[in-house]
């Protein structure tokens, strides 16, 4: 794609993200933290007074313009209401959620931001899931809980029962240590147990759902939750209704701020080639593998960057099976087994071919990109085709089943790239449904349920 259609459509995209309005702190609830905890203080001078009056001022211009911008820096910061309740009581967020780097990566997002701003922040995780590979070496405080997803035959669920009560257990052991302000249930079922005794606790709850309708977790969760920041919009029920809020799901600073020219540059794309960029997941998926390797032969005389992300235990056979395919022709054909920099083949993509999951659809949709969407057909209750669903139907990409991709990949893929114009459209469609802003959105969402539950902690006290 032209580099003078990526700008218009980043232009576009941005517009829209700063049009839209977030779901900002409250300046009501800015002022009743300010006076709440302003008027702790032992002396009530007058030169004390005007500087609280002065935080409020503040407040409310910090939350006017988190309404107008979306992410423009690697440091974030927060309004200065957060420092008022940071100055009495120290702000503390645990996060549950986990299994998968789906359910973890946005809470990462969250978690990035308030730990640039002094926010304690502490993870649970099940024993089974990837806590320990991708929350582990960030830096952050992990505790694994018992935990089992209620499915399979009875006895299936009769361990997953007596797992989720040892994890109730243990994760009351932990809140009552750690003390959080509010707890965040990110998704998958070790949220459950950590939820249930949070509830217990009298720990408020915000529930982040990252796909187009509950699992079975999540909609336990939604009762007991305060807030429900949704990713995509759809039908989520009775329950959800009156507490939902369109936050979008939280990106990686890194993603949002990745420019297209210093991305192709480092990859060695030139300005004017056109990119696809095609992965299965961090550990690949054979279909579509099968799927690149069938196109080829189409592909192999196109001014075409393909960069195909196998899998660590597929890039040999891809290698070994493309080799002949691309030798002697146009094509530049880029097959790696995993890249940690996924935020610079986003950047220089023209069009993306994933699977739909919902942290991979935030990610394409907060860069504006067109896509070919191929659902993992295994993933429960049919969710990535419900979310690929949602995009298909604003026009945002094309879908193809997993059983059909092989045989429809290459036709499609070819219709798409004589087609400029449709991927510049298929392009704004993304932007529309992208939330640059979604972290923030998220984070304005805690900051306003734990100055609620402290205000009116506050006031009970004062009766």
């Amino acid at each position: 794609m032209p580099e003078d259609n990526q700008s218009q459509i980043k232009n576009e995209q941005q517009q829209r993200s700063a049009a839209r309005p977030l779901q900002a702190v409250s300046p009501e609830v800015a002022k009743a933290i300010a006076k709440a905890f302003g008027n702790r203080r032992t002396s009530n001078s007058a030169s004390e007074v005007l500087g609280q009056q002065q935080k409020v001022a503040e407040a409310s211009q910090s939350v006017k313009a988190s309404e107008q911008s979306p992410i423009s820096s690697g440091d974030v910061c927060l309004p200065s209401p957060v420092r008022v309740l940071m100055g009495s009581q120290p702000l503390k967020v645990a996060f549950a959620g986990g299994g998968t780097g789906g359910h973890l990566y946005p809470a990462l997002a969250v978690a990035e931001v308030l730990r640039q701003n002094g926010v304690q922040t502490l993870f649970f995780d099940s024993y089974r899931g990837v806590g320990r590979e991708i929350v582990g070496p960030l830096g952050y405080t992990l505790k694994n809980i018992h935990a089992q997803g209620l499915s399979g035959n009875i006895f299936d669920k009769l361990l997953a029962v007596g797992k989720t009560g040892l994890g109730f257990l243990e994760s009351l052991y932990h809140l009552l240590i750690f003390k959080p302000s509010i707890v965040v249930a990110s998704g998958g079922y070790v949220c459950a147990p950590v939820a249930l005794a949070a509830a217990c606790l009298d720990i408020p709850i915000l529930l982040m759902e990252q796909n187009a309708f509950l699992g079975k977790s999540a909609k336990f969760i939604s009762y007991l939750a305060k807030k429900v920041c949704l990713s995509l919009p759809g039908n989520y029920g009775v329950s959800v209704s009156s507490k939902a809020v369109l936050t979008g799901n939280p990106v990686r600073t890194s993603i949002l701020l990745k420019g297209r020219a210093e991305a192709r540059q480092a990859l060695q794309i030139p300005a004017e080639r056109c990119c696809v960029v095609a992965m299965g997941g961090s550990q690949g998926a054979s279909s579509l593998n099968n799927a690149i390797l069938a196109a080829l032969p189409t592909l192999v005389d196109r001014d075409l960057t393909l960069i195909h992300l196998t899998g660590p235990k597929h890039i040999e056979e891809v290698t070994a099976r493309s080799g002949d395919l691309v030798a002697g022709h146009k094509i530049d054909y880029r097959p790696l087994a995993y890249t940690e920099d996924v935020a610079s083949l986003y950047a220089a993509a023209d069009l993306v071919i994933c699977r739909s999951g919902a942290t991979t659809l935030a990610e394409i949709t907060a860069r504006g990109l067109p896509s070919i969407l191929v659902p993992y057909p295994y993933a429960a209750e049919n969710h990535q085709e419900a979310n690929a669903r949602i995009l298909e139907s604003n026009g945002a990409s094309q879908v193809i089943l997993d059983k059909q991709v092989e045989t429809e990949l290459a036709n499609n893929l070819v219709a798409l790239l004589d087609d400029k114009e449709k991927l510049a459209t298929m392009a704004q469609a993304s932007a529309a449904l992208g939330h640059r802003g979604a972290t923030e959105a998220v984070i304005a969402q805690i900051l306003e349920i734990v100055y609620k539950n402290r205000t009116q902690a506050l006031s009970k006290k004062g009766r």
